[in-house]
């Protein structure tokens, strides 16, 4: 069973994990910057704030998002091999 209930507590994960690297950025090269964590359950669950959070300037959708999340599933992979899709 996919843990997409996680999805919050894993977006939080990054945005600890990522804020040295916001802040080097920001020392070194005197920019802005601000951590857009992006996490993708396995069944395509996404945080509540992402459609919010994509809106920051990154080129991509909560559906472009959740259908490659899908995609690279195993029950997917599974299914296209039973229909022999691949």
């Amino acid at each position: 069973m996919p843990a997409d209930a996680r999805v919050e507590e894993k977006e939080q994960e990054k945005k600890d994990r990522y804020q040295d690297l916001a802040g080097e950025q920001k020392r070194l090269w005197k920019v802005e910057t601000k951590v857009i964590p992006i996490v993708v359950g396995a069944l395509g669950t996404v945080a509540k704030g992402l459609e919010k959070n994509l809106k920051a300037g990154l080129n991509a959708t909560v559906e472009l998002l959740e259908e490659a999340a899908l995609l690279g599933t195993s029950q997917s992979r599974i299914l296209r091999k039973v229909l022999d899709l691949d």
